[in-house]
């Protein structure tokens, strides 16, 4: 058996979290620099917005509906999403993290009787609300594909609910095939075309028509619907390139604000290098406008340069550099900048790296800094220690989140009080 646990509004749940007086009510939260709705929660579904929605054409309608804004705080996102996690691994032997706010949690070989898991979904849910509180909703069946579609309706069930044999084809025959994962929809409108309106139909889809008219993946979704397992589970390897990148808010012209940018951003990108326990040898800069629909072209311009190190490292200072020289190759003067994006490339596994005109003491050196670094930002927050030039040329470059919530379970300085 496979339980899929999902995190109901998972954005905006979270910002509810710390904010009690806000349960109930509709909460919305948007995109970087608050361009655009990307998540809300029923109430504020039911108030009559929707995801896509660009925020200043209906900042109105938000303040007159009474529904609180939020601008994404994703270190508030991921530590709750890993305090989630942590209390998934008390009842799985395997688990797969598929995005931040939904998990596959794998039974294998368990022939357990459908009470026993049905008890364990709302165990868990309870313990997730009570512990973090956060809302959840589980789904439990014999694959990836049926366990999504349970949990999608386990809201009309209390939150969990458990495959069984005997009301499957009424579940699948109630269910649109384009609500299926994995049936985008070019294929539904394409499995319309062949009378397949229902999951019920598309499971009984012969296999031979499957795979020719949906390939492999279409092959597999039949398949699960009919209880094979046939998804490979998917493992988090090392990345084959770490990027960073933002928006400005305004537009930057000058060198010393972009390279304050830079700096931060190379930091963040090498942060995660040294995560997942990789080094590099390489990058890449792009710098861009992003005012492709100006009519003046003189407005326009997009370049990026690829800077190579002398060999692979994980040292922060060796990247910004690099980073900072090969804007000057790149940067054309009188132009409004808006966007930066730093890839490091070219990456293996952490190791010595052994070099003939390099005296390896420094290697060992260089690594203590970057593990004291690791260390004290972890503990303090990422801005606690910074290359000065990151803060050189002040933050006109930022993101504009003027309705950020405190990071309450990352920043000591936001830790709620109780008066």
């Amino acid at each position: 058996m496979i339980l899929h646990v999902d995190g109901n509004s998972f954005y905006a749940s979270c910002e509810q979290i710390y904010r009690p007086d806000l349960r109930g009510k509709p909460v919305a939260v948007l995109s970087n620099n608050d361009g655009v709705i990307i998540a809300l929660n029923r109430e504020a579904k039911e108030a009559g917005l929707k995801r896509g929605d660009v925020y200043f054409k209906v900042a109105h309608e938000c303040a007159s509906r009474g529904v609180t804004v939020f601008s994404s705080n994703y270190t508030l996102y991921a530590d709750i999403s890993r305090r989630i996690t942590s209390i998934y691994r008390e009842y799985a032997p395997e688990i797969e993290e598929y995005s931040i706010d939904e998990s596959f949690l794998f039974f294998d070989g368990c022939s357990w009787p459908r009470r026993e898991f049905v008890d364990m979904g709302h165990e868990i849910k309870r313990r997730i609300m009570k512990e973090v509180g956060m809302p959840v909703c589980v789904g439990a069946a014999p694959t990836k594909t049926l366990s999504k579609l349970y949990n999608k309706r386990a809201k009309e069930h209390g939150g969990v609910f458990v495959y069984d044999e005997a009301g499957v084809d009424a579940l699948l025959e109630s269910t649109p095939a384009g609500d299926i994962w994995g049936i985008g929809p070019s294929r539904a409108e394409m499995l319309l075309h062949l009378g397949i309106r229902n999951a019920k139909q598309l499971r009984d889809m012969p296999l031979y028509d499957a795979k020719k008219k949906m390939t492999i993946q279409g092959y597999a979704t039949v398949q699960e619907l009919r209880g094979i397992q046939c998804l490979d589970r998917v493992v988090r390897n090392s990345r084959e390139c770490v990027t960073s990148s933002r928006q400005f808010s305004q537009r930057v012209y000058d060198i010393p604000t972009l390279e304050s940018a830079i700096v931060q951003y190379t930091q963040i990108a090498v942060e995660r290098l040294r995560a997942q326990h990789s080094e590099a040898k390489a990058l890449i800069l792009y710098l861009s406008t992003c005012n492709y629909y100006a009519n003046d072209p003189d407005q326009q311009y997009t370049n990026s340069v690829y800077v190579e190190l002398v060999r692979e490292t994980s040292y922060t200072a060796d990247f910004v550099k690099a980073a900072a020289a090969g804007l000057r190759r790149i940067y054309r003067d009188g132009y409004g900048y808006k966007t930066v994006i730093v890839t490091l490339c070219k990456i293996t596994p952490a190791a010595m790296q052994g070099n003939l005109f390099i005296d390896p003491l420094e290697d060992v050196k260089k690594r203590a800094v970057m593990q004291a670094v690791d260390r004290v930002t972890r503990s303090y927050g990422r801005e606690s220690l910074s290359l000065a030039k990151g803060a050189a040329a002040g933050d006109a470059w930022q993101m504009s989140r003027q309705f950020l919530s405190p990071c309450w379970t990352t920043d000591i300085c936001a830790v709620p009080g109780v008066v």
